[in-house]
């Protein structure tokens, strides 16, 4: 399967990862030979998931081409939603308790790449929220009243 990761600017990332191809979002939008691309994977890394931006616009027609992007554009609506972030995140909730157990503080934030923690003992955590967000760069923010509760769910710019 080919793999394409989507940035605003490649020139500005310096990134080079054996069989994954960096495009700029307007080529991606613009020239005809991705429209045509089959089984491929799209890495959506836009700065902006916002509506009517380049990000929303690569998710957008990722999928009305039939190809596998991340974020789906499912996904970014859903992020967008407080009460949904915090509906969604129900299942979650034991793992949450147990994970930030130890937190001191009344406020946590979790970065999530790729389903994966730079520190391991959030991992299982940050994949799992991979699993229901499914965008490639997450920031959650949990806050501790009685137990512990995702706030905000947000894109990595």
């Amino acid at each position: 399967m080919r793999k394409l990761i989507v940035v605003g600017d490649p020139r500005r990332w310096d990134l080079h990862v054996p069989g994954v191809e960096l495009v700029a979002s307007r080529d991606y939008l613009t020239d005809p030979a991705y429209s045509k691309l089959k089984n491929v994977r799209i890495f959506n890394l836009s700065r902006s998931y916002s509506y009517q931006s380049r990000g929303y616009y690569v998710s957008l027609l990722a999928e009305a081409r039939g190809q596998k992007v991340i974020p789906s554009v499912r996904s970014i609506l859903d992020m967008r939603s407080p009460s949904l972030v915090k509906v969604l995140s129900r299942d979650l909730d034991g793992l949450v308790q147990h994970t930030l157990a130890d937190v001191e503080e009344d406020q946590f934030t979790l970065s999530v790449y790729f389903g994966r923690n730079v520190d391991p003992k959030y991992d299982r955590l940050a994949h799992e929220l991979y699993l229901v967000f499914q965008a490639p760069l997450l920031r959650a923010r949990f806050v501790r009243g009685e137990k512990w509760e995702l706030r905000t769910m947000r894109t990595i710019p």
